[in-house]
């Protein structure tokens, strides 16, 4: 769900002041990646079951929301 409402794509963040768009509370609780692919070498893209699957997740976005004691 952390990945979910973190979307970067312009759908989910106002791609002029960076205010995010995307509702949390509309995200469902048991949200999951059905797909995922590598675009180039920078960056992820999902599916979500929510039917979602504009966001692309660059390696260092993925890396800064990362939980683990590694990254943080």
């Amino acid at each position: 769900r952390h990945l979910r409402e973190s979307c970067p794509c312009a759908n989910c963040i106002d791609e002029w002041t960076g205010e995010k768009r995307l509702d949390p509370n509309s995200i469902p609780d048991n949200i999951r990646p059905t797909k995922l692919h590598s675009v180039g070498l920078y960056a992820i893209q999902f599916s979500w079951t929510d039917g979602h699957d504009t966001g692309l997740y660059s390696h260092d976005l993925m890396r800064k929301l990362c939980q683990c004691v590694e990254c943080q």
